[in-house]
């Protein structure tokens, strides 16, 4: 019985650590912005601007302490699998006490895309407070979508990559 029940689990809902994430160099961008909001890489690798990020891109905002970023990160972990090659999927972490903590969280959660660092709250303007907070940059990278708030199944993300990214992953 026990085999039955762990063998119908979705890949989607449990998290692995990794020991690596994507380093920010991966991050596609449009020309050598100098303008506009820059962060810093999670990975303590350098920095770009949020505005030069090439679409089609998936941005998702969160936090270590988020409990509604907790219950979607197996589906954006299982985006970020599936959708390689066909569009970004990029990380900002917000609000944590120093970068370290968002650091290792990401690696214990298994969030291999690339991370980004907002220490002081200068993305607000661009995403709004609170987490989570999801964009979606079409390819002539102008945003598409922007949905607050948990995604509630994988399903329901994918709806939204094919609806304002165009990009099918059924």
């Amino acid at each position: 019985m026990v085999l039955i029940l762990t063998s119908c689990t979705s890949s989607a809902t449990k998290d692995e650590a990794i020991t690596s994430f994507a380093e920010c160099s991966t991050i596609k961008i449009r020309g050598m912005s100098a303008d506009g909001t820059f962060l810093q890489c999670l990975d303590g690798t350098g920095e770009l601007a949020i505005g030069s990020i090439e679409g089609p891109a998936l941005i998702t905002v969160w936090a270590s302490w988020c409990t509604n970023c907790e219950s979607q990160r197996p589906y954006l972990n299982k985006l970020y699998q599936e959708g390689r090659g066909r569009f970004q999927v990029i990380g900002v972490d917000v609000d944590e006490k120093n970068r370290e903590i968002g650091y290792q969280h990401a690696l214990k959660k298994g969030m291999a895309f690339p991370h980004l660092y907002d220490p002081d709250g200068r993305t607000n303007s661009i995403f709004g407070p609170g987490v989570p907070v999801t964009q979606f940059i079409n390819s002539q990278g102008v945003l598409a979508f922007q949905k607050v708030g948990p995604f509630t199944s994988y399903k329901e993300l994918t709806s939204l990559v094919n609806r304002y990214l165009g990009i099918d992953l059924s």
